[in-house]
């Protein structure tokens, strides 16, 4: 039965991911509001067959009331599913992403219009500091800004350590950083075709506010996320 349902999950997921792009694809021609309604449109589909296709649910623990506030947002990466499902439950979120993800023909672009963020991890002080100057616009414009801290996906209940690129961005404006930490990759692995059926758990921590070094806020973060990822193997 699991091999059955990821079967038709990968099938459904990836087909519909490459008509719909190329559908949407014109969409990069017109205002950037029609960019963000297909992410969420596209988010709220991907959860869809989650759930009803592949049996991935999720429970979000201290969820806040407003997604929809200017803050920084550092989510834990362990699969494809947070950087598509958690799209819908934001208002106009910005995304940093590597470099390499916004090359990617369609996904790209139209993440481009929405506003996504590249780092590109080659060019070093050059590209950071370009990514902070874009995260300082987004959440003057209102946007909540997703980070994903480790840089790359994470094997779920291991810990990685957390690149000190989000120091740069938490010292640079004056808002709260929110970690954000789940198991997702226990149900949807990184470059895992096999899917398991489950309920992702996830929990939004305490801010961490404007102020700190950026060691101690380094300390901090890794602290919490470390506790965290411990007891979601619990």
């Amino acid at each position: 039965m699991v091999m059955i349902r990821s079967v038709i999950f990968n099938i459904l997921f990836f087909a519909s991911s490459m008509l719909l792009m190329m559908s949407a694809f014109p969409l990069t021609l017109l205002d950037e509001k029609y960019a963000f309604a297909f992410w969420k449109m596209f988010s709220k589909l991907v959860d869809f067959l989650s759930r009803t296709v592949a049996g991935i649910g999720y429970e979000i623990e201290n969820e806040p009331q407003d997604l929809s506030k200017p803050v920084i947002y550092a989510v834990r990466h362990e699969s494809v599913w947070e950087t598509m499902v958690l799209i819908h439950k934001f208002k106009r979120p910005i995304l940093v992403l590597k470099k390499e993800l916004l090359n990617i023909p369609f996904f790209g672009s139209l993440a481009l219009k929405a506003g996504s963020i590249d780092v590109d991890r080659q060019s070093g002080a050059k590209s950071l500091i370009n990514a902070a100057r874009k995260v300082k616009k987004a959440l003057a414009d209102g946007h909540p800004v997703i980070i994903f801290p480790e840089g790359t996906r994470v094997d779920t209940g291991r810990h990685a350590q957390i690149k000190r690129g989000i120091a740069f961005f938490y010292k640079n404006n004056n808002c709260p950083v929110i970690p954000v930490v789940h198991n997702s990759g226990k149900f949807w692995p990184r470059r895992g075709f096999m899917k398991k059926a489950g309920s992702i758990r996830m929990k939004f921590l305490d801010p961490i506010y404007p102020g700190l070094s950026s060691d101690e806020f380094m300390r901090q973060l890794n602290r919490v996320f470390y506790a965290e990822i411990e007891r979601l193997k619990a």
